[in-house]
């Protein structure tokens, strides 16, 4: 499905579309403009999905320790 991003201007603003939405019964986010969104809920399980078919089906690869901590900053 398709998002839709809206920037109200202000409180009444946002407060009308909030309504208007849950009256509609619309499945819907608030967040702050200046808050990064780095993936929709959506778009987070399709990535788990996808890695856990990649494990299912042998896509993996190992690392070793010293790679382990470079990467977890240890």
């Amino acid at each position: 499905m398709d998002r839709i991003t809206i920037y109200p201007k202000n409180e009444k603003q946002k407060s009308l579309l909030t309504s208007l939405l849950e009256e509609m019964k619309v499945r819907f986010e608030i967040g702050k403009y200046d808050e990064p969104v780095l993936l929709s809920e959506n778009d987070y399980f399709a990535k788990i999905d996808k890695s856990l078919k990649q494990a299912e089906s042998g896509k993996t690869i190992k690392i070793g320790k010293d790679q382990q901590k470079d990467l977890l900053g240890l």
